[in-house]
């Protein structure tokens, strides 16, 4: 199968898809994720296929947040991650 499968590792952190919507907890929710820059969905577990992208260079990024999809922080900066992958 072409594509790309992101695991996403957390310490601390559960992902919960039967909470959503509901009540934040700081341990507990989903991530969304976005590529160059664009909402595309939320991810309620740690692997993630993503099956195409745009040719060329792509901005990934995943950030973590609570049931009611706030962004998680700490230390003033939003729990997440981002990596490029060029697709040619």
């Amino acid at each position: 199968m072409k594509g790309w499968n992101l695991n996403i590792e957390t310490t601390n952190f559960t992902f919960a898809p039967e909470t959503v919507n509901q009540e934040s907890s700081p341990n507990q929710g989903h991530a969304h994720l976005y590529i160059n820059g664009e909402k595309i969905t939320r991810i309620y577990s740690n692997w993630y296929h993503l099956p195409e992208l745009p040719k060329g260079d792509n901005e990934i990024k995943i950030t973590i947040n609570t049931n009611l999809h706030e962004d998680l922080i700490y230390q003033g900066k939003v729990i997440g991650d981002r990596t490029s992958i060029n697709n040619n």
